[in-house]
């Protein structure tokens, strides 16, 4: 997996239990497939954990090295995705908790640097020019909790539906619309602050 991530377009539940069976009897192709179809989303759920893009990276690898070990033990086929998240939610609170006893000791990254970073990584023909616009956006999704963070990236990086979204979080496609619906009032409560502010 690198960071230049091209998703092949959701699976059916149909489809990705029959991928998860064939991946289960050896086939690694399927699981190619398989990681195909949902990077992407991985990528988003670690992200709205870590909020930095390379440790999200790093995370969706392991997670997915972690799924294929561990595929025998999924219980529904047609849950890969959900399952899969759960491990990546994981697996990125684990690894942000072990970020935070480093950084007592060690100054930590620049932000700039990530912001710069999350469209790269998300959508590789990003516009590097705009990295001012980036910065002020990281730093908003930076004030909202985990769980809005998330289904804000899954949605405007990934274009993920209220019902892929509800499926990788755990809530209805009702609440995320309505956790979107508030982030992206708060999102814009934030910007334009900040803009306020840049300009006194």
């Amino acid at each position: 997996m690198g960071e230049s991530v091209d998703q092949t377009p959701p699976a059916s539940p149909v489809q990705t239990a029959q991928l998860v069976r064939a991946a289960r009897r050896g086939d690694s192709g399927a699981f190619e497939q398989l990681i195909g179809r949902f990077e992407r989303t991985a990528l988003s759920v670690a992200y709205g954990v870590l909020r930095n893009p390379h440790d999200a990276g790093d995370v969706t690898q392991e997670a997915f090295i972690r799924a294929w070990q561990k595929l025998k033990d999924l219980r529904n086929p047609e849950g890969f995705g959900a399952w899969l998240c759960g491990i990546v939610r994981n697996l990125a609170a684990d690894h942000y908790r072990r970020r935070k006893r480093e950084s007592s000791v060690r100054a930590m990254d620049d932000p700039a640097e990530h912001a710069a970073a999350v469209p790269m990584l998300l959508d590789p023909s990003a516009d590097l020019q705009q990295a001012e616009r980036r910065q002020r956006i990281e730093t908003a999704l930076g004030a909202l909790d985990e769980i809005s963070r998330t289904a804000v990236v899954m949605r405007y990086y990934d274009g993920a539906s209220s019902k892929q979204i509800s499926e990788a979080l755990g809530l209805s496609p009702a609440a995320i619309d309505m956790r979107l619906s508030r982030a992206r009032n708060d999102l814009k409560q934030l910007l334009e602050k900040d803009v306020a502010h840049d300009e006194r």
